[in-house]
Protein backbone atom coordinates (compact mmCIF):
# COMPACT_ATOMS: atom_id res chain seq x y z
CA UNK A 1 0.00 0.00 0.00
CA UNK A 2 2.53 2.36 1.14
CA UNK A 3 4.78 1.97 -2.08
CA UNK A 4 2.18 2.11 -4.40
CA UNK A 5 0.65 5.61 -2.23
CA UNK A 6 4.95 6.31 -3.09
CA UNK A 7 4.25 5.77 -6.36
CA UNK A 8 1.33 8.14 -6.88
CA UNK A 9 2.70 10.76 -4.79
CA UNK A 10 5.86 10.40 -7.25
CA UNK A 11 3.78 10.44 -10.17
CA UNK A 12 1.21 13.40 -8.96
CA UNK A 13 4.59 15.86 -8.11
CA UNK A 14 6.12 14.65 -11.03
CA UNK A 15 3.66 15.72 -13.22
CA UNK A 16 3.14 19.33 -11.94
CA UNK A 17 6.27 20.06 -11.40
CA UNK A 18 6.96 18.56 -14.86
CA UNK A 19 4.50 20.96 -16.58
CA UNK A 20 6.58 23.48 -15.25
CA UNK A 21 9.68 22.72 -16.51
CA UNK A 22 8.44 22.17 -19.86
CA UNK A 23 6.06 25.70 -20.35
CA UNK A 24 9.53 27.04 -18.79
CA UNK A 25 11.32 25.54 -21.30
CA UNK A 26 8.58 26.24 -24.29
CA UNK A 27 8.81 29.89 -23.11
CA UNK A 28 12.61 30.17 -22.98
CA UNK A 29 12.52 28.29 -26.52
CA UNK A 30 9.72 31.03 -27.62
CA UNK A 31 11.93 33.89 -26.67
CA UNK A 32 14.89 32.69 -27.91
CA UNK A 33 13.95 32.30 -30.89
CA UNK A 34 11.88 35.10 -31.73
CA UNK A 35 15.07 37.27 -30.11
CA UNK A 36 17.35 35.26 -32.67
CA UNK A 37 15.13 35.84 -35.52
CA UNK A 38 14.26 39.75 -34.92
CA UNK A 39 18.51 39.95 -34.54
CA UNK A 40 18.98 38.40 -37.70
CA UNK A 41 16.50 40.16 -38.99
CA UNK A 42 17.07 43.86 -38.02
CA UNK A 43 21.29 42.74 -39.06
CA UNK A 44 19.22 42.07 -42.94
CA UNK A 45 18.14 45.71 -42.90
CA UNK A 46 21.05 47.10 -41.60
CA UNK A 47 23.07 45.57 -44.22
CA UNK A 48 20.21 46.40 -47.30
CA UNK A 49 20.57 49.99 -45.86
CA UNK A 50 24.29 50.07 -45.64
CA UNK A 51 24.12 48.44 -49.29
CA UNK A 52 21.56 51.16 -50.55
CA UNK A 53 23.08 54.07 -48.85
CA UNK A 54 26.54 53.35 -50.72
CA UNK A 55 25.54 52.78 -54.56
CA UNK A 56 23.21 56.09 -53.42
CA UNK A 57 26.01 58.28 -52.84
CA UNK A 58 29.52 56.39 -54.39
CA UNK A 59 27.59 55.29 -57.50
CA UNK A 60 28.73 51.84 -57.01
CA UNK A 61 29.28 48.82 -54.78
CA UNK A 62 32.24 46.94 -53.03
CA UNK A 63 30.06 43.67 -52.78
CA UNK A 64 33.36 41.70 -51.88
CA UNK A 65 33.34 43.92 -48.58
CA UNK A 66 29.67 44.99 -48.26
CA UNK A 67 27.58 42.12 -49.21
CA UNK A 68 26.18 39.89 -45.88
CA UNK A 69 26.67 36.53 -45.67
CA UNK A 70 24.06 34.61 -46.95
CA UNK A 71 22.03 37.54 -49.18
CA UNK A 72 21.32 37.00 -52.49
CA UNK A 73 21.17 40.62 -54.38
CA UNK A 74 19.31 41.32 -57.75
CA UNK A 75 20.72 45.38 -59.09
CA UNK A 76 19.58 46.66 -62.33
CA UNK A 77 20.03 50.21 -63.63
CA UNK A 78 17.37 51.79 -65.74
CA UNK A 79 16.20 48.24 -66.22
CA UNK A 80 18.96 46.41 -66.99
CA UNK A 81 20.43 44.03 -64.78
CA UNK A 82 23.75 44.63 -63.16
CA UNK A 83 23.71 41.63 -60.93
CA UNK A 84 21.70 38.36 -61.05
CA UNK A 85 22.40 36.19 -57.99
CA UNK A 86 20.40 33.59 -57.47
CA UNK A 87 17.61 34.26 -60.29
CA UNK A 88 19.33 32.29 -62.64
CA UNK A 89 15.81 30.34 -62.69
CA UNK A 90 12.58 31.90 -64.30
CA UNK A 91 11.18 30.47 -61.59
CA UNK A 92 12.92 32.24 -58.86
CA UNK A 93 12.46 35.91 -60.89
CA UNK A 94 8.59 35.23 -61.42
CA UNK A 95 7.96 33.62 -57.88
CA UNK A 96 10.21 36.95 -56.29
CA UNK A 97 8.54 39.22 -58.76
CA UNK A 98 5.44 38.43 -57.84
CA UNK A 99 5.27 38.95 -54.30
CA UNK A 100 6.82 41.96 -54.69
CA UNK A 101 4.11 43.07 -56.97
CA UNK A 102 1.57 41.58 -54.28
CA UNK A 103 2.86 43.93 -52.21
CA UNK A 104 1.89 47.16 -54.21
CA UNK A 105 5.90 47.05 -55.30
CA UNK A 106 6.34 46.55 -58.80
CA UNK A 107 10.31 45.73 -59.90
CA UNK A 108 10.38 46.89 -63.48
CA UNK A 109 8.28 50.56 -63.12
CA UNK A 110 10.51 53.60 -62.01
CA UNK A 111 10.25 55.46 -59.09
CA UNK A 112 7.19 57.94 -59.31
CA UNK A 113 7.69 62.05 -58.56
CA UNK A 114 11.32 61.44 -58.57
CA UNK A 115 10.77 59.50 -55.02
CA UNK A 116 12.78 56.51 -53.79
CA UNK A 117 10.85 53.36 -52.92
CA UNK A 118 11.63 51.11 -50.75
CA UNK A 119 9.77 47.48 -49.38
CA UNK A 120 10.98 45.06 -46.28
CA UNK A 121 9.07 41.77 -45.94
CA UNK A 122 10.20 39.48 -43.01
CA UNK A 123 8.95 36.24 -44.77
CA UNK A 124 8.26 35.46 -48.30
CA UNK A 125 7.51 32.36 -50.12
CA UNK A 126 9.92 31.12 -52.84
CA UNK A 127 10.34 28.00 -54.76
CA UNK A 128 13.73 27.12 -53.21
CA UNK A 129 12.22 28.18 -49.57
CA UNK A 130 11.20 31.16 -47.51
CA UNK A 131 12.96 33.94 -47.15
CA UNK A 132 13.03 37.57 -46.12
CA UNK A 133 12.98 40.22 -48.96
CA UNK A 134 13.85 44.13 -49.08
CA UNK A 135 13.79 46.82 -52.26
CA UNK A 136 14.99 49.76 -52.84
CA UNK A 137 14.12 52.11 -55.90
CA UNK A 138 16.58 54.87 -55.86
CA UNK A 139 16.76 58.00 -58.41
CA UNK A 140 19.84 58.91 -60.08
CA UNK A 141 20.36 62.09 -62.17
CA UNK A 142 19.72 60.82 -65.29
CA UNK A 143 18.82 57.28 -64.23
CA UNK A 144 16.81 55.15 -61.51
CA UNK A 145 18.55 51.74 -60.12
CA UNK A 146 16.66 48.58 -58.30
CA UNK A 147 18.08 46.88 -55.40
CA UNK A 148 16.62 43.47 -54.31
CA UNK A 149 18.03 41.38 -51.56
CA UNK A 150 16.71 38.74 -49.94
CA UNK A 151 18.22 36.19 -47.50
CA UNK A 152 17.42 32.53 -47.10
CA UNK A 153 15.79 31.30 -43.90
CA UNK A 154 16.58 27.72 -44.11
CA UNK A 155 19.94 27.98 -42.34
CA UNK A 156 17.56 29.81 -39.54
CA UNK A 157 15.23 26.95 -39.15
CA UNK A 158 18.32 24.36 -38.74
CA UNK A 159 19.50 26.54 -35.93
CA UNK A 160 15.73 27.24 -34.66
CA UNK A 161 15.31 23.52 -34.47
CA UNK A 162 18.71 22.50 -33.09
CA UNK A 163 17.97 24.64 -30.59
CA UNK A 164 14.43 23.69 -30.13
CA UNK A 165 15.85 19.83 -29.79
CA UNK A 166 18.67 21.03 -26.99
CA UNK A 167 15.61 22.56 -24.84
CA UNK A 168 13.72 19.26 -25.31
CA UNK A 169 16.84 17.50 -23.97
CA UNK A 170 17.10 20.26 -21.64
CA UNK A 171 13.91 19.69 -19.83
CA UNK A 172 13.34 15.77 -20.33
CA UNK A 173 16.75 15.62 -18.11
CA UNK A 174 15.20 18.58 -15.93
CA UNK A 175 11.47 15.74 -16.07
CA UNK A 176 13.49 13.04 -14.90
CA UNK A 177 15.85 14.56 -12.62
CA UNK A 178 12.88 16.05 -10.53
CA UNK A 179 10.98 13.06 -10.79
CA UNK A 180 14.28 11.13 -9.17
CA UNK A 181 13.64 13.78 -6.66
CA UNK A 182 9.72 13.21 -5.92
CA UNK A 183 10.38 9.98 -5.47
CA UNK A 184 13.69 10.84 -2.82
CA UNK A 185 11.15 13.31 -1.40
CA UNK A 186 8.14 11.09 -1.40
CA UNK A 187 9.83 8.03 0.58
CA UNK A 188 10.73 10.98 2.96
CA UNK A 189 7.12 12.23 3.66
CA UNK A 190 6.08 8.65 3.67
CA UNK A 191 8.91 7.34 6.15
CA UNK A 192 7.00 8.69 8.98
CA UNK A 193 4.05 6.54 8.21
CA UNK A 194 6.12 3.12 7.79
CA UNK A 195 7.09 3.82 11.25
CA UNK A 196 3.88 4.87 12.90
CA UNK A 197 2.76 1.76 10.68
CA UNK A 198 5.20 -0.39 12.13
CA UNK A 199 5.42 0.89 15.92
CA UNK A 200 1.24 0.32 15.87
CA UNK A 201 1.90 -3.31 14.64
CA UNK A 202 4.68 -3.60 17.18
CA UNK A 203 2.30 -2.12 19.85
CA UNK A 204 -0.69 -4.63 19.03
CA UNK A 205 1.32 -7.82 18.83
CA UNK A 206 3.33 -6.84 22.44
CA UNK A 207 -0.30 -5.20 23.54
CA UNK A 208 -1.86 -9.17 22.62
CA UNK A 209 0.86 -10.76 24.27
CA UNK A 210 0.61 -8.85 27.47
CA UNK A 211 -3.64 -9.69 27.47
CA UNK A 212 -2.44 -13.17 27.12
CA UNK A 213 -1.19 -13.94 29.90
CA UNK A 214 -3.80 -12.57 32.49
CA UNK A 215 -6.04 -14.02 30.31
CA UNK A 216 -4.63 -17.69 30.26
CA UNK A 217 -4.61 -17.39 34.04
CA UNK A 218 -7.91 -16.71 34.46
CA UNK A 219 -9.06 -19.08 32.18
CA UNK A 220 -6.85 -21.99 33.99
CA UNK A 221 -8.12 -20.96 37.38
CA UNK A 222 -11.79 -20.95 36.68
CA UNK A 223 -11.41 -24.22 34.89
CA UNK A 224 -10.48 -26.05 38.15
CA UNK A 225 -12.70 -23.97 40.22
CA UNK A 226 -15.26 -26.74 40.61
CA UNK A 227 -13.05 -29.56 41.55
CA UNK A 228 -11.59 -27.50 45.19
CA UNK A 229 -12.86 -27.06 48.46
CA UNK A 230 -13.93 -23.81 49.75
CA UNK A 231 -10.73 -22.25 51.26
CA UNK A 232 -8.82 -23.34 47.59
CA UNK A 233 -11.33 -21.63 46.03
CA UNK A 234 -11.14 -18.57 48.00
CA UNK A 235 -7.61 -18.38 47.49
CA UNK A 236 -7.78 -19.19 43.50
CA UNK A 237 -10.57 -16.00 43.58
CA UNK A 238 -7.98 -13.65 45.72
CA UNK A 239 -5.22 -14.32 42.96
CA UNK A 240 -7.88 -14.28 39.98
CA UNK A 241 -8.81 -11.13 41.18
CA UNK A 242 -5.51 -9.83 41.13
CA UNK A 243 -4.79 -10.91 37.66
CA UNK A 244 -8.34 -9.36 36.35
CA UNK A 245 -6.86 -6.13 38.16
CA UNK A 246 -3.67 -6.40 36.46
CA UNK A 247 -5.22 -6.64 33.25
CA UNK A 248 -8.02 -3.65 33.94
CA UNK A 249 -4.72 -1.33 34.70
CA UNK A 250 -3.23 -2.54 30.88
CA UNK A 251 -6.12 -1.91 29.46
CA UNK A 252 -6.27 1.50 31.37
CA UNK A 253 -2.61 2.20 29.83
CA UNK A 254 -3.38 0.73 26.59
CA UNK A 255 -6.33 3.53 26.57
CA UNK A 256 -4.17 5.97 27.85
CA UNK A 257 -1.77 5.42 25.00
CA UNK A 258 -3.77 5.36 22.19
CA UNK A 259 -5.52 8.71 22.99
CA UNK A 260 -8.86 7.35 23.89
CA UNK A 261 -9.01 6.54 28.00
CA UNK A 262 -10.50 8.72 30.52
CA UNK A 263 -7.44 10.10 31.74
CA UNK A 264 -7.49 13.53 30.26
CA UNK A 265 -5.17 16.92 31.07
CA UNK A 266 -7.50 19.24 33.00
CA UNK A 267 -7.80 22.59 32.38
CA UNK A 268 -4.33 23.94 33.81
CA UNK A 269 -5.00 25.40 37.06
CA UNK A 270 -2.35 27.44 39.62
CA UNK A 271 -0.79 25.17 41.44
CA UNK A 272 2.49 25.68 44.41
CA UNK A 273 4.85 23.25 42.38
CA UNK A 274 6.67 22.19 46.11
CA UNK A 275 3.41 21.67 47.57
CA UNK A 276 2.43 19.24 45.01
CA UNK A 277 5.79 17.12 45.63
CA UNK A 278 5.19 17.24 49.46
CA UNK A 279 1.59 15.64 48.99
CA UNK A 280 3.03 13.40 46.50
CA UNK A 281 5.75 12.14 49.08
CA UNK A 282 2.93 11.65 51.88
CA UNK A 283 0.80 9.49 49.65
CA UNK A 284 3.87 7.21 48.68
CA UNK A 285 5.70 7.10 51.79
CA UNK A 286 3.57 3.86 53.09
CA UNK A 287 4.14 2.27 49.92
CA UNK A 288 8.23 3.09 49.70
CA UNK A 289 8.34 1.92 53.60
CA UNK A 290 6.84 -1.38 53.05
CA UNK A 291 8.97 -1.87 50.20
CA UNK A 292 12.10 -1.35 52.65
CA UNK A 293 13.22 2.17 51.12
CA UNK A 294 13.32 5.77 52.17
CA UNK A 295 11.83 8.43 50.84
CA UNK A 296 13.39 12.08 51.31
CA UNK A 297 12.36 15.53 50.29
CA UNK A 298 14.64 18.53 48.93
CA UNK A 299 13.24 21.88 48.81
CA UNK A 300 14.55 24.94 47.76
CA UNK A 301 15.21 27.52 50.57
CA UNK A 302 13.05 30.65 48.95
CA UNK A 303 9.92 30.33 47.96
CA UNK A 304 9.17 28.55 44.54
CA UNK A 305 6.87 30.32 42.04
CA UNK A 306 3.56 29.60 41.74
CA UNK A 307 2.01 28.31 38.06
CA UNK A 308 -0.84 27.16 35.96
CA UNK A 309 -0.09 23.63 35.32
CA UNK A 310 -1.87 20.24 35.20
CA UNK A 311 -2.02 18.73 38.93
CA UNK A 312 -3.42 15.04 38.31
CA UNK A 313 -1.32 14.53 35.19
CA UNK A 314 2.18 15.62 37.28
CA UNK A 315 0.89 13.75 39.62
CA UNK A 316 0.74 10.86 37.79
CA UNK A 317 4.13 11.31 36.01
CA UNK A 318 5.63 11.75 39.07
CA UNK A 319 3.93 8.61 40.41
CA UNK A 320 5.42 6.55 37.63
CA UNK A 321 8.63 8.06 38.43
CA UNK A 322 8.48 6.71 42.24
CA UNK A 323 7.02 3.19 40.79
CA UNK A 324 9.85 2.59 38.56
CA UNK A 325 12.17 3.69 41.87
CA UNK A 326 10.70 1.18 43.80
CA UNK A 327 10.50 -1.48 41.35
CA UNK A 328 14.68 -1.21 40.25
CA UNK A 329 16.44 0.74 43.39
CA UNK A 330 17.94 -1.32 45.73
CA UNK A 331 16.34 -2.24 49.48
CA UNK A 332 17.52 0.10 52.22
CA UNK A 333 18.19 3.06 49.63
CA UNK A 334 16.88 6.02 49.25
CA UNK A 335 14.73 7.36 46.70
CA UNK A 336 14.86 11.59 46.83
CA UNK A 337 12.18 14.07 45.56
CA UNK A 338 13.18 17.13 44.69
CA UNK A 339 11.92 20.41 43.47
CA UNK A 340 13.26 23.45 42.28
CA UNK A 341 12.92 26.65 40.00
CA UNK A 342 16.05 27.38 37.34
CA UNK A 343 15.23 30.54 35.29
CA UNK A 344 11.60 30.16 33.90
CA UNK A 345 10.98 26.54 34.41
CA UNK A 346 10.18 24.32 37.05
CA UNK A 347 11.98 20.77 38.02
CA UNK A 348 10.61 18.14 39.71
CA UNK A 349 13.28 15.32 39.52
CA UNK A 350 12.73 11.73 41.30
CA UNK A 351 16.45 10.20 41.76
CA UNK A 352 17.20 6.59 42.97
CA UNK A 353 20.54 5.19 44.18
CA UNK A 354 19.64 1.74 41.36
CA UNK A 355 21.71 0.49 38.53
CA UNK A 356 20.99 3.50 36.44
CA UNK A 357 19.85 3.38 32.80
CA UNK A 358 22.67 2.75 30.36
CA UNK A 359 23.40 5.84 28.14
CA UNK A 360 22.92 3.72 24.92
CA UNK A 361 18.93 3.04 26.68
CA UNK A 362 18.17 6.67 27.52
CA UNK A 363 16.65 7.36 24.75
CA UNK A 364 14.45 3.88 25.06
CA UNK A 365 13.32 4.46 28.07
CA UNK A 366 9.85 6.45 27.19
CA UNK A 367 9.06 3.87 23.88
CA UNK A 368 5.95 1.16 24.50
CA UNK A 369 6.36 -1.42 26.24
CA UNK A 370 10.52 -0.91 26.97
CA UNK A 371 11.40 -2.60 30.15
CA UNK A 372 15.20 -2.71 31.88
CA UNK A 373 16.57 -5.96 31.64
CA UNK A 374 16.34 -6.28 35.05
CA UNK A 375 12.72 -6.18 35.29
CA UNK A 376 11.47 -8.11 31.60
CA UNK A 377 10.99 -11.36 34.05
CA UNK A 378 8.21 -8.90 36.53
CA UNK A 379 5.09 -10.47 35.42
CA UNK A 380 3.50 -6.93 37.77
CA UNK A 381 4.22 -4.27 35.13
CA UNK A 382 4.08 -4.40 31.35
CA UNK A 383 6.86 -1.58 30.16
CA UNK A 384 3.89 0.70 29.64
CA UNK A 385 4.23 3.65 32.62
CA UNK A 386 7.32 5.43 31.31
CA UNK A 387 5.48 5.28 28.30
CA UNK A 388 1.97 6.64 30.06
CA UNK A 389 4.23 9.45 31.34
CA UNK A 390 5.32 10.55 27.84
CA UNK A 391 1.66 10.84 26.64
CA UNK A 392 0.65 12.68 29.50
CA UNK A 393 3.49 15.03 29.37
CA UNK A 394 2.74 15.82 25.52
CA UNK A 395 -0.85 16.30 26.39
CA UNK A 396 0.15 18.84 29.11
CA UNK A 397 3.50 20.65 27.38
CA UNK A 398 5.79 19.43 29.56
CA UNK A 399 8.95 17.59 28.96
CA UNK A 400 10.45 14.42 30.11
CA UNK A 401 14.32 13.51 30.30
CA UNK A 402 16.78 10.88 32.16
CA UNK A 403 19.94 11.25 32.96
CA UNK A 404 22.54 9.70 35.72
CA UNK A 405 22.24 10.55 39.65
CA UNK A 406 25.30 11.63 41.06
CA UNK A 407 26.84 8.46 42.80
CA UNK A 408 24.95 5.74 40.97
CA UNK A 409 21.38 5.68 39.99
CA UNK A 410 18.63 7.41 37.39
CA UNK A 411 17.14 10.75 37.49
CA UNK A 412 14.10 11.46 36.42
CA UNK A 413 12.60 14.73 35.37
CA UNK A 414 9.88 16.89 34.43
CA UNK A 415 10.09 20.57 33.34
CA UNK A 416 7.43 22.68 33.07
CA UNK A 417 7.91 26.46 31.49
CA UNK A 418 6.81 29.09 33.96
Amino acid sequence: MLARLRRRLTALAAALTGCVVVAVAAVSFCLGGALYTAQRQASFEAEVSELAGQWELDGTLDLTRARPSGVQLYLTENGTPLVLSGLAEDSNCTALWRVLIDTGFDPDVPPLFSQSEEITLERAALPDGAARVAARKQVAEHSWRLLVAWQPLDAERQVLLRAAAVFALVAAAGVAALTAVCWAVAGRAIRPVQEAMRAQREFVRAAGHELRTPLGVLRAGLAVLPGEDDETVRRHIGLLDAEAARMGGLIDDLLTLSGGGLVQPEPPKPLAPDTLLLELAEAWEPAVRRAGRRLRVFLPDGPVPVIDGHREALRQILSVFLDNALRYAPGDTEIELHCSAQGKKILWEVRDHGPGVPDAEKSAVFRRFWRADSGRADRKHFGLGLSVAAELAERCGLRLSVRDTPGGGATFRVEAEL
